[in-house]
C-alpha cells in the first residue's frame, strides 16, 4: 500500500512542474503532490545572493519574453501581481564592435513601439536594412502574425494542422510576401547565418540576429533552421527580464499552489514509476516510499533518455521508438554563464557612438562585425573546445540599471553567457582550473570595450559552468541549457521525438513535458500548456481555452497587447551607471 496518494503526482518543482500544477489543481480540481529532487522549487527559475553578499543574480534563465506566461496571465490574474512580472531595458538588444568602437542598439518595445528609433541606427549602416526593420516589426506585430504565433506556440504538435491553425496561416502569408519576407524553399533550408545574410545587408544587423539565435541554443551554422531566422529576428526587440529575478515568478506560482491545496516534497528524488496491469499507478522513490496516484503522473523535470529509461524502462518501448530517444542529442547550448558584484556598471566606449548602448540588455561584444564568428564559436563547441579569445562571442547584461533589487546602492550586478563546450568534455579537476582561467579572460575580453572592467571594479564573481548546469537533473549530463539540441529533427514536431512529441508515454496516465518538449528551452509556459491541453482532452479534464472570452488564439492575442502595455506603464528606476 502506498504511503500516501494524490489524484496527480508531478516529478519535478521546475517551471514545467509549477504551471501545468495550476491547471491540475485550479480547473481540474485535483489533488496534486510535487515532488522534487532538490532542496527548493523553482528548477531554471533560480535566483540566487551570488558573486558578493546582497549582489543577486539568476542562474539559470535570464531571458523573459512577453508570449512566455500568456495562458497564465489569463487564466490566474493574480499570477502578475504575485510577482510574474516583466520589464524592458531601454536597448532591448546590441552589439559592440571592438575594431572600431561602433555599435548597434536594437531599442525595446516599451520606449520604441513603433521601432522608427531603432530604424535611425540601422540606417547609420544601411539604410536598405532600416526600410525592412520597419516592414518587420510591423509584420510582427500584426494580429495576423501573432494569431499564427499563438497557434504554433500554445498547442500540441497533433493540434497543430487543425484547420482553423491552417486558415490563419493562410490569412497571413500574404502579409508576409507583401513585408518581403517570403520563406521559399532556399530559405527553409538555410541555416540562420544563410538567413540573415539574405536578410540583412549590413553585417551589424547580420550580427545581432545570429547572436540572438545562438542564445536560443541554435547552431546558427546548422541547416533547415532558416524559416527560424524571421522569428528571432522579429523578437528582438520584446527581450525582457523578470523584475526582481527569475525566482519571483517561481514564487508567483508558489502562492497560486499553495492556495489551492498544492502539496511539496523537496528532497524527495524519484527512482520509478510503479505500473500495474498497463497503468501507471504512483511513484517510487529513492529511499523506497512509494506514493500512489489515483488518476495520472506527470514527469516535468526530466530529460526524455531519464523518463524513458530511468523512471519507466526500455522493455515499454518498441524498438524505433527506443532507439531514437537513444538516439537524442544534447551537446550544444552549453553555457559558461557568470555573475560579477561590480563597483561599476561598466562604461562602453562605443557609447560615443550612441550613448543609448550603457543601457543595453542583451548586448554582444564582437572583435568586428563579422557573424561569421559566432558561426565559429559554433564549430568550437561542436569540436569539444572554447574558442579562441578573438572568436569570442559573448553577451553581457546588468540587471541593476533598471531593478534596484539585484546590487545594493550605489553598486551593480552584471551577468555574462557564452558558448562552452559540453560538461562530458573536461574532467572535474580541469573544469575547476577552467572556470578560473575563463574570468580572467572574459575580463581581459570585456575590458577591450568597456575600460572600466578592471579586477579594481570586480567585487566579486560567480562561476557558473556547463558542469555546474548538471546541478539541474534534466541538464545532466552535458549541462546543456536546452535538455536536448535544437536541431531540425529534434524541433517542433519532431521535439523530443515524434512518439513523444504529444506528452505521452507508452503506459497509461503517464505523461511527460519539461525543456525537451516544444517549444524548447525557455523559462516559458508552452511546454506545460500543451501537457495540460493533452491530459484535459484525454480525461476530459475542463479546458479553459473554451471558455466564453478565452478563445484562443484570440484571447491570447489580447493578452499579449495587455502584458506589452503592462510593461510601458512600469516607471523606470534611475539607478545611477
Amino acid at each position: 500500500m502506498p504511503d500516501t496518494t494524490f489524484d496527480a503526482i508531478i516529478i519535478g518543482g521546475g517551471t514545467k512542474g509549477l504551471f501545468l500544477a495550476m491547471y491540475l489543481t485550479k480547473y481540474a480540481n485535483m489533488s496534486v503532490g510535487i515532488f522534487e529532487r532538490r532542496h527548493e522549487i523553482g528548477g531554471g527559475l533560480a535566483t540566487e545572493e551570488i558573486a558578493a553578499p546582497g549582489f543577486r543574480g539568476n542562474t539559470h534563465a535570464s531571458i523573459q519574453l512577453p508570449w512566455y506566461y500568456l495562458p497564465l496571465w489569463r487564466d490566474f490574474p493574480e499570477f502578475w501581481e504575485y510577482g510574474a512580472r516583466i520589464d524592458q531595458y531601454l536597448v532591448s538588444e546590441g552589439a559592440v564592435f571592438g575594431n572600431n568602437q561602433t555599435c548597434l542598439a536594437i531599442y525595446s518595445q516599451k520606449d520604441d513601439p513603433t521601432q522608427e528609433r531603432t530604424a535611425k541606427e540601422i540606417a547609420r549602416f544601411s539604410e536598405r536594412d532600416a526600410d525592412r526593420w520597419v516592414k518587420l516589426w510591423d509584420l510582427f506585430a500584426s494580429e495576423e502574425l501573432q494569431l499564427v504565433q499563438m497557434d504554433m506556440l500554445f498547442h500540441p504538435a497533433e493540434e497543430r494542422m487543425e484547420k482553423g491553425i491552417m486558415e490563419r496561416q493562410a490569412a497571413a502569408y500574404p502579409k508576409i510576401v507583401e513585408a518581403g519576407f517570403e520563406p521559399d524553399s532556399l530559405v527553409f533550408a538555410a541555416s540562420h547565418l544563410r538567413a540573415a545574410r539574405e536578410y540583412w545587408e549590413s553585417k551589424e544587423l547580420q550580427y545581432c540576429s545570429v547572436r540572438f539565435a545562438l542564445s536560443g541554443a541554435f547552431d546558427v551554422t546548422h541547416p533547415g533552421n532558416g524559416a527560424q531566422a524571421f522569428a528571432i529576428t522579429a523578437t528582438l526587440p520584446t527581450i525582457s527580464f523578470a523584475r526582481g529575478g527569475t525566482h519571483m515568478v517561481a514564487h508567483a506560482a508558489h502562492q497560486i499552489l499553495v492556495k489551492n491545496g498544492c502539496r511539496f516534497f523537496t528532497h524527495s528524488e524519484v527512482d520509478k514509476v510503479i505500473v500495474e496491469n498497463g497503468g501507471v499507478t504512483g511513484i517510487r522513490l529513492a529511499d523506497g516510499t512509494e506514493i500512489g496516484a489515483r488518476k495520472l503522473v506527470v514527469s516535468a523535470g526530466l530529460n526524455p533518455l531519464q523518463v524513458c529509461f530511468d523512471l519507466l524502462g526500455r522493455e515499454y518501448f518498441h524498438y524505433q521508438a527506443a532507439r531514437r530517444v537513444e538516439l537524442l542529442e544534447h551537446t550544444f547550448g552549453c553555457l559558461m554563464w557568470y555573475t560579477f558584484a561590480l563597483h561599476e556598471a561598466p562604461q562602453y566606449e562605443a557609447a560615443t557612438f550612441n550613448p543609448d548602448i550603457n543601457r543595453a540588455y542583451w548586448l554582444g561584444l564582437s572583435e568586428d562585425n563579422n557573424p561569421e564568428r559566432i558561426a565559429r564559436e559554433c564549430l568550437w563547441s561542436r569540436l569539444g573546445k572554447f574558442s579562441p579569445m578573438e572568436d569570442f562571442a559573448p553577451v553581457v547584461w546588468c540587471h541593476s540599471l533598471f531593478d534596484s533589487a539585484f546590487a545594493p546602492p550605489g553598486k551593480h550586478t552584471a551577468g555574462t553567457e557564452q558558448l562552452a563546450p559540453p560538461a562530458s568534455a573536461f574532467t572535474m579537476k580541469e573544469w575547476k582550473e577552467i572556470k578560473t582561467r575563463y574570468a580572467e579572460e572574459l575580463l581581459t575580453f570585456w575590458k577591450k570595450f568597456a575600460p572600466n572592467m578592471t579586477d579594481a571594479n570586480v567585487i566579486g564573481v560567480d562561476t557558473n559552468s556547463p558542469l555546474d548546469h548538471c546541478r539541474l537533473k534534466n541538464m545532466a549530463p552535458n549541462g546543456n541549457m536546452s535538455s536536448i539540441d535544437h536541431v531540425p529533427y529534434q524541433f517542433a514536431e519532431n521535439r523530443p521525438t515524434p512518439e513523444l512529441a504529444n506528452h505521452r508515454l507508452p503506459v497509461k496516465n503517464f505523461y511527460a513535458t519539461g525543456a525537451a518538449w516544444h517549444s524548447g528551452a525557455n523559462s516559458g509556459s508552452t511546454e506545460a500548456y500543451n501537457c495540460y491541453r493533452i491530459i484535459a482532452k484525454d480525461m476530459n479534464l475542463p479546458k479553459p481555452w473554451e471558455d466564453p472570452g478565452k478563445e484562443e488564439p484570440y484571447s491570447l492575442y489580447e493578452q499579449w497587447k495587455n502584458i506589452n502595455q503592462k510593461i510601458r506603464e512600469i516607471p523606470r528606476e534611475n539607478k545611477s551607471e
